[in-house]
């Protein structure tokens, strides 16, 4: 039986945005737009219809609340993730499919493998100058909690083995983002052609600057985001004002319980699962994979 409900019709409009991206008539920056308009969508989706739906199932003493038509919550969330990952996997191509039509037109966007050595040179220079004054690597293990990680944050995982012995480290690294340190930047180019690079691939050519301490083997970095749930809960004290009140509920709505884990696919297994163990998220309706974050 189709089941229609407030968040399914949610998703199936932001999948008409979705449609614009892969539209060949539109122009191809508006495709991309619309990509990360739905991206933007999406995220504000998880972090408030999501997260109460999974708030609602958390409630064990009474019977699961009723949603629409007597479907629980717990079968609207199993539909809403469904409809989700179809949408993630729909991004995926369409986004693939852009980066083709963009190299056709001159713009190429490379990762940290294909550089040439100018461009090598270049993006650790721009490392130095630009970026490595805002990364603050944090160090994990096993038996210690893990920092607070903001969802307004992108960062990578990093996994370092050393082949004595086989030691193994773990760190995140936050990635900035900001006028002075773009998500983008343009590389030493061909005439009559733009490269550009992710600053996440530069951090990544890097890495041998940031843990320079370290004597690993081998090391390898991987984006993940958190979402984190955005409830507003306004405390009912008379004796503050309401201003106060707001100041309080906004304070606490950005450090809601995580909702959401984006990773992406290269990230192995250990790793994500200590990352999830630590965040406590349960493993298949909380997290997704992603292309690009």
């Amino acid at each position: 039986m189709q089941v229609y409900n407030r968040e399914l019709s949610w998703l199936a409009f932001n999948e008409r945005v979705l449609q614009e991206a892969q539209d060949p008539s539109v122009p191809l920056l508006q495709r991309l737009r619309f990509l990360g308009i739905f991206s933007n969508n999406q995220y504000e989706f998880i972090k408030v219809r999501v997260a109460n739906l999974i708030r609602m199932n958390r409630f064990k003493t009474v019977k699961s609340p009723k949603t629409v038509e007597g479907f629980s919550s717990q079968v609207i969330l199993e539909k809403v993730y469904k409809a989700m990952d179809r949408c993630q996997l729909e991004f995926d191509r369409i986004y693939q499919g852009i980066l083709e039509e963009m190299e056709k037109r001159g713009i190429c966007v490379k990762n940290e493998k294909e550089l040439t050595e100018e461009q090598s040179d270049f993006c650790r220079k721009y490392f130095l100058e630009e970026i490595s004054q805002w990364l603050v690597p944090l160090m994990l293990r096993k038996s210690t909690r893990i920092p607070f990680l903001s969802d307004k944050q992108i960062y990578h995982a990093v996994r370092m083995e050393s082949g004595k012995g086989h030691a193994v480290w773990y760190a995140i690294i936050s990635i900035l983002v900001n006028r002075t340190c773009p998500r983008f930047v343009k590389l030493p180019s061909p005439e009559r052609k733009t490269e550009i690079i992710f600053i996440d691939d530069i951090i990544r050519l890097c890495l041998d600057e940031i843990f320079f301490m370290f004597s690993y083997t081998s090391i390898t970095a991987h984006t993940f985001k958190i979402l984190r749930d955005a409830q507003l809960t306004v405390d009912e004290d008379i004796s503050k004002s309401l201003v106060e009140k707001m100041e309080e509920g906004l304070d606490e709505r950005m450090h809601g319980e995580p909702v959401r884990l984006t990773y992406d696919r290269d990230m192995p297994v250990e790793l994500l699962e200590m990352i999830t163990s630590k965040l406590r998220l349960k493993k298949r309706i909380v997290r997704e994979e992603g292309g690009i974050i």
